[in-house]
């Protein structure tokens, strides 16, 4: 009898450990934007690499349109392990997480792929950055980058700085503080519900980008576009919470990592095509929108307009142990660097 209950202690012992082994890690995400445009595209594109190359070992649940928590929530979410993994906007956890926001300050002109090629080896080989993603409980995984934002309008919209007192403009980041300063009314929100307050009057202009315009068909309300002559941003990424980084094999981390590394070209070259198409339909045919250029006096003023935006940066980043002028000459450097490298190699997609 003994030696029976023995042997079957052993198979069910043997059974438990090979269904451990078999086991499915399931990362549970959120992603703050809708399920259409590029970088829904490039998000399931993350989530099925990580499936494919892992054999299945890894998979992940998407959950989208901020189903999980609040865009302003998502640091402290994903730190939490609320959700496993998910997409983080600096603008909205600039205080605790100004580094991200960094690359949503109007600093340097740049292409989008360089953007998010800098922004990644400074988050990937920056010893201070390290330290703090342990601090945050997060494993940095891949940036987004935003082509050049423009100003949509309803109605007559802005055609020089001086039209923007009164006007009712969306509060979206920090690219938008210069339209307070220069006495437009601020309604603070996330760029996801422009659409519901253009349609309610609630605002009626908003930065945006000519990609997400389409993808979003904001461009069905709006009748007047204003290019700012803004550069491209790359504080938009993706993290996942540490504790569940460090639980997965050595092997899948690093598979993980490699998605990270592959997604931004997998994106820009996306990006790149979603903004011509975008342009074609916001300037041609029955709906085309008017397409706006300030008078060059304006474009002269910009820069010293996002001046308090920047040193607003500095100071959050002080208060959080960074030295905020050294990250950004880092970052300067390495726009410097990967510009080089576009212009002598060229962009991976074009590459023979």
């Amino acid at each position: 009898m003994k030696s029976i209950t023995k042997t079957l202690l052993a198979a069910a012992s043997v059974s438990v450990l090979a269904m451990a082994a078999n086991a499915q890690t399931v990362l549970i995400a959120n992603e703050p934007g809708p399920n259409r445009g590029v970088r829904a595209e490039a998000v399931t594109y993350i989530a099925e690499q990580i499936a494919e190359r892992t054999n299945g070992d890894v998979t992940v649940e998407q959950n989208w349109g901020g189903a999980l928590f609040k865009t302003n929530a998502a640091l402290e979410s994903i730190g939490l392990g609320v959700a496993d993994m998910g997409v983080i906007i600096g603008a909205y956890a600039q205080s605790e997480f100004p580094e991200l926001q960094m690359a949503g300050l109007q600093l340097k002109s740049a292409h989008p792929w360089v953007m998010m090629q800098a922004v990644y080896e400074l988050f990937t080989t920056n010893e201070h950055m390290q330290a703090r993603f342990d601090e945050l409980n997060l494993e940095y995984i891949s940036t987004f980058s935003l082509s050049p934002g423009i100003l949509a309008c309803s109605g007559e919209g802005i055609r020089s700085l001086a039209d923007v007192p009164g006007k009712k403009i969306a509060h979206t980041g920090a690219s938008t503080d210069i339209f307070g300063d220069l006495g437009g009314n601020l309604v603070a929100m996330p760029i996801y519900d422009v659409y519901q307050g253009m349609e309610t009057g609630l605002v009626e202009c908003s930065v945006t980008y000519a990609y997400y315009a389409v993808a979003s068909k904001l461009n069905e309300l709006v009748d007047t576009v204003t290019d700012m002559h803004f550069g491209s941003l790359a504080s938009l990424g993706t993290f996942i919470n540490k504790d569940t980084f460090e639980s997965l094999s050595p092997e899948n981390q690093e598979i993980i990592k490699q998605i990270g590394r592959d997604t931004m070209d997998f994106y820009g070259q996306r990006l790149a095509e979603a903004d011509i198409k975008a342009m074609e339909t916001l300037t041609t045919g029955e709906d085309a929108v008017d397409m706006v250029e300030l008078p060059a006096e304006d474009y002269a003023r910009i820069d010293e307009l996002f001046a308090p935006s920047i040193q607003n940066w500095k100071n959050d980043a002080s208060a959080v142990g960074t030295d905020g002028d050294a990250l950004i000459a880092e970052l300067m450097q390495l726009i410097d660097k990967w510009t080089a490298v576009m212009e002598q190699q060229g962009l991976p997609w074009e590459r023979s």
